[in-house]
């Protein structure tokens, strides 16, 4: 069971020491759903995905005694996460759409191995609700959060109605369904230009505008649509203040199964090329403890708002110069960048995923 409000920072030549006490702390509980920090919490878990995540869950769950089973494409058959892992399965042809997205293939494996739980990684079907629900229904656990809170945070209206009535600082703007283009003109003369464009299931910097002055906004309205209905299968969008001088924070979080959450700190991403993140810093340089502490808070608000359990990120953009900042959106998986928080915490996120996943 989570009982900390915070993980204390610890810089990387403490984080043997802190890896120690802070699981210690973490999950010693008196419930009988707990489990100790020494008894595998499953006996074999298929990782649904390849590469450096198939075999970074890999190398945490070897030493944790759990067995592993690898699902790979024809042209990963010499991959690395197969020879890894106790198991391996092959699930389809070398593109995605004919293995790795599979998700009946996938699941047939982990029936067909004995495996009790799935641990998607990142990216294929990691986000992905109905897979979730699907796993549940076939009696696997999904070492991910509830399929609602995917959906939720899948939505960047959605997310931010909820996390406006959970009382988490968002940019102003216009988050509503009405999307006839004189409609939503009238709100970006409201907001203020510039203003930013946003597909409403947008990610990776696509589906996004920038509109600079007010008779360049249709066109703008135009190109944004298409890209997000090409990319995204849908053409909604949405409407922000265009933060001038952004600072991009993100705060790792993680949720257990009793309804507790913590925050493990901040990451400061700015530095970033085309909207794609080249390098993360821990912690963020140039912020108060007391903001430090805001952003911690915030970060937890959210996640409780929606329900969440296992890790996280909540990321937040902050206006360059001031103390202000807005939530921006929810990764509702582990990240590219979690080592970046391993290294100064000290904590193995994946030893919590497999925690937390067998109801700690």
């Amino acid at each position: 069971m989570l009982s900390l409000s915070a993980i204390p920072l610890r810089t990387a030549r403490h984080a043997v020491g802190a890896s120690s006490q802070l699981n210690s702390l973490l999950f010693s509980t008196s419930t009988a759903t707990s489990t100790s920090p020494s008894r595998p919490p499953f006996d074999k878990i298929l990782i649904a995905n390849r590469g450096e995540i198939a075999c970074r869950v890999i190398d945490t769950c070897k030493r944790m005694n759990v067995r592993t089973v690898a699902v790979y494409s024809e042209a990963d058959k010499n991959a690395r996460h197969v020879q890894m892992a106790d198991e391996a399965y092959c699930i389809g042809g070398p593109e995605a759409k004919d293995s790795y997205l599979r998700s009946s293939a996938v699941l047939d494996v982990a029936i067909k191995s004995g495996a009790k739980a799935l641990h998607p990684g990142y990216g294929f079907l990691s986000e992905n609700a109905a897979f979730a629900d699907e796993c549940n229904e076939r009696g696997v656990v999904f070492m991910g959060p509830p399929s609602s809170a995917i959906r939720d945070m899948g939505s960047k209206s959605n997310s931010k109605e909820i996390m406006i009535a959970a009382g988490v600082p968002c940019t102003p703007g216009y988050h509503g369904s009405n999307q006839d283009p004189k409609h939503l003109m009238e709100k970006a003369d409201e907001v203020g230009y510039p203003v930013l464009i946003k597909a409403v299931m947008g990610g990776g910097g696509k589906g996004m505008r920038l509109v600079e002055k007010r008779e360049d906004f249709l066109e703008m309205l135009e190109s944004c649509k298409r890209e997000s209905m090409n990319s995204f299968s849908d053409d909604a969008v949405l409407l922000e203040r265009y933060l001038t001088a952004p600072r991009h924070v993100e705060v790792q979080i993680f949720g257990d199964s009793h309804g507790n959450a913590v925050h493990l700190h901040e990451r400061d991403c700015s530095v970033q090329r085309r909207h794609q993140k080249v390098l993360e810093e821990a912690p963020a340089p140039g912020l108060s403890e007391e903001l430090r502490r805001e952003f911690g808070e915030a970060a937890v608000k959210a996640a409780k708002a929606v329900g969440y359990v296992g890790a996280g990120t909540v990321e937040f953009l902050m206006e360059g110069g001031t103390d202000e900042f807005f939530f921006c959106e929810m990764n509702t998986r582990l990240q590219v960048e979690h080592p970046v928080t391993e290294m100064v915490t000290g904590v193995d996120l994946v030893e919590w995923q497999l925690r937390v996943g067998s109801g700690g």
